[in-house]
Parts: C-alpha cells; structure tokens; sequence
C-alpha cells in the first residue's frame, strides 16, 4: 500500500510539472521557435547562418511589447562604430551627427572629446550630437577638411576610446553611431530583445533576414 501511495505521488508530481502552463510561438516556418511558461523564463531557438542557437532567460509583458532579458558571457567589443559618409568624393559635409546607443540599442546621454582637445560635448535627450564642422575648425580642434583622428566617450563613469585608424583614410563623416557596452569589465552582459507584441503575434526585428526571409512573426499555437 505504502509503496503504491508513492508511485501515485510520483506520477502526480510528473503530471503537474507536465502540465505546467508554457504558451509557445512559432513562425510561419517554424525556424523560430519561443516558449514561455509561467515562472516568468523563457527558451528562444532561432537560426543563424550556420546552425540553430538556443538562448534562456527571463521575460516581461507590458506596453505592447515583450522583453526577453538574459545573461551573456561571452566577450563583447567597448564600442560597436557606424561610420557613414557620402559616397560622391566631392561631397564634404557641412556638419557632423553623433548618436549614442547602448548594447540594447536604448538611447543614451554621453559626452565626447575630439583629438587633444579639452572642449566637451554632450548629447541630448535623443542621445545626438549634431555639431558643425566649421565650429571644430574655428575652435582648433580640426584643420580644414581635416578627419577627426580620436573620439573619447564618456558614459556611465566609464571612458571609451574607440580605434578609428580604420576610418582615417575615409572622407568626413556625415554621421557616426556609436553603441557602448555598458557592461564593459563586468562579469557578464545583460542582453535584451525587445519586441513589439500585439493580438498573440510577437514581431521580431533583431534576427538576420538572409536566414529567416520575412518570417518574422511568432504566432502562439492554440
């Protein structure tokens, strides 16, 4: 009796963790695939151009989007540059746009310096910095047509040099986006995708289209 009471609490325990609420995603090709139970954590498989990953962490619901949040340790670059310029070598742009991100692609105030100088510049609430070449020149920061050679960030009690010698040879930048990551010299990162979610359809925007084509929405399985 007593070994048959055991088996029956063994088999209700699995039954219960079986049943456990987990609500799961799909997209139309079935190459993503996100599950989400009831303690809040979460499982996203995805492809990439080699083979499938799979990640685990934890999610929030609110606003119309959904949060997915989860630790990495893998090593990540200080500085993540996009470097635009125009492509007619004529061209010389009147001023120069900075923008500001962090490793979540959220907006971000920073300050910067260019070259030796000791003049700061900070952003805005947008995280931008739209300054005009002339007043660089007029306060000797830059020669005439000259390219700025070093940029100092400075975010979060944290000083980032970036390597610009890749660009020194490029023509003057109309626009550079700079995302920082914040988690520089901690243990691990803390890295966020965040979607936009409405009518159990959840719409991705942060997976390469060459592995997923335009199958990007995860729509819950009934």
């Amino acid at each position: 009796m007593r070994i048959r009471t055991i088996i029956l609490i063994i088999i209700t325990s699995l039954f219960i963790y079986g049943c456990s609420k987990k609500i799961e995603y799909l997209n139309k090709t079935e190459s993503c695939e996100l599950k989400l139970y009831d303690d809040s954590t979460y499982k996203f498989s995805y492809p990439t151009f080699f083979e499938t990953k799979s990640e685990k962490g934890f999610y929030e619901i609110g606003n119309d989007k959904i949060t997915l949040s989860r630790k990495s340790y893998n090593k990540i670059d200080s500085v993540d540059i996009g470097y635009t310029y125009s492509w007619n070598g004529t061209d010389k742009p009147d001023s120069l746009l900075l923008r500001f991100k962090n490793l979540n692609r959220e907006v971000i105030k920073a300050k910067i310096k260019f070259n030796s100088s000791i003049q700061e510049f900070e952003s805005n609430e947008l995280g931008e910095i739209d300054i005009a070449y002339e007043k660089l020149e007029n306060l000797g920061i830059i020669e005439s047509n000259e390219v700025i050679k070093n940029y100092t960030i400075y975010f979060d009690n944290k000083i980032y040099s970036p390597d610009m010698s890749y660009y020194l040879d490029s023509r003057r930048p109309q626009k550079i986006d700079f995302k920082l990551n914040q988690f520089v010299g901690e243990e691990y990162a803390i890295l966020k995708r965040v979607y936009r979610f409405e009518n159990d359809t959840i719409y991705m925007n942060d997976i390469s289209r060459k592995t997923i084509g335009r199958n990007n929405k995860l729509t819950k399985l009934e």
